[in-house]
């Protein structure tokens, strides 16, 4: 992979990983790209994840577990910071993307 670190690339899925740390590395990759952001935060908004209530004259919490936002489909395409731990975790899943200069 010839891409220089500083630049924006494109992640093109052609396959879903076969492991459970391939699904893991490739979900955090994705993750970092502008828009699933956007939308983590307007769910967050939208949905807090930390609810409270009363029971017994004491405080409950439950802490609801957010999706990741992304979906590890063939032919799914997302764009991120090409920054040196980028770059390093995708030549690790390799057989399972296309990386592109965005």
């Amino acid at each position: 992979m010839d891409i220089k670190p500083g630049s924006m690339v494109t992640i093109e899925i052609t396959a879903t990983p076969a492991t459970a740390a391939a699904c893991k590395t490739l979900t955090r990759l994705c993750r970092k790209d502008p828009a699933v952001q956007r939308r983590q935060r307007q769910q967050d908004r939208k949905r807090p994840s930390w609810q409270t209530w009363r029971r017994g004259g004491r405080y409950w919490h439950h802490q609801m577990k957010s999706a990741p936002g992304v979906a590890l489909k063939p032919g799914q395409r997302y764009s991120v910071f090409a920054s040196v731990d980028v770059l390093r975790d995708l030549e690790s899943i390799a057989r399972w993307v296309k990386v592109t200069p965005a």
